[in-house]
């Protein structure tokens, strides 16, 4: 009878060891609160002018924090580039900070962005009434653009060590020559410039193969001559 009893108790307590015990996911109250996903990716607007084809604006955010926002007014001038970071915030905003390269002004653009189903929405007041909403999309690839470039003079400039020279020109980007001018460190194919003479030229910037090193972005093919004169 002893033997029978001790049996039994050994079996209860087998038992009370083998119950599985409740897991803190499945009490409510022990339940972590939920993690928003980053906003990692690329995400575009196209915005319309009244007198101007509009702007195309691409914003990639990548998982370093760091930012990347081009602004294409489509009007044959290349695209705004500007740099910088981005930042959780509360409330599920996103904070983006930029500087315009090439610009030669440190002053920094503060973007604030709350995250929607499809995208990101700007919660300030710098584009309108209107608005921003940015949809996430694939980033695309990228294209030729043709440019208008005014050309007043050309040289040689250094590519730097080992790599030689190339031509450059001094240029203003635009349909109106309105300075100051800029410094374009690549030839323009087919184009022959006159000492003496500002021209006024349609080129095609194409994309270079990322893959091919010590070589700028782009290369340049001429279209064009819209006008050429004697300089002033």
């Amino acid at each position: 009878m002893k033997a029978l009893l001790l049996l039994s108790g050994i079996a209860i307590l087998a038992s009370c060891q083998n119950t599985p015990k409740k897991s803190a996911a499945s009490d409510s109250t022990q339940m972590p609160e939920a993690v928003a996903s980053p906003p990692v990716g690329y995400y575009e607007a196209s915005l319309p002018a009244a007198s101007s084809p509009g702007r195309l604006i691409g914003l990639t955010l990548k998982s370093t924090h760091d930012a990347e926002m081009t602004t294409d007014y489509m009007n044959s001038t290349p695209e705004v580039l500007q740099i910088g970071n981005w930042s959780a915030q509360e409330g599920g905003k996103y904070l983006v900070t930029l500087i315009t390269v090439g610009s030669g002004n440190p002053a920094k653009d503060s973007l604030t962005f709350k995250k929607a189903e499809n995208g990101l929405v700007y919660t300030g007041t710098e584009y309108g009434s209107d608005g921003l909403t940015l949809i996430k999309k694939e980033k695309p690839a990228p294209a030729a653009k043709e440019l208008i470039i005014w050309v007043k003079s050309e040289a040689e400039c250094d590519r730097g060590p080992g790599f030689g020279k190339t031509k450059c020109y001094e240029v203003i980007y635009g349909d109106k020559l309105m300075e100051p001018w800029e410094k374009l460190s690549e030839p323009i194919d087919g184009f022959r410039f006159e000492k003496g003479n500002r021209y006024k030229l349609k080129v095609n910037r194409i994309p270079r193969d990322p893959r091919i090193q010590d070589v700028g972005a782009y290369e340049y093919k001429l279209i064009e001559v819209l006008s050429k004169e004697q300089a002033k």
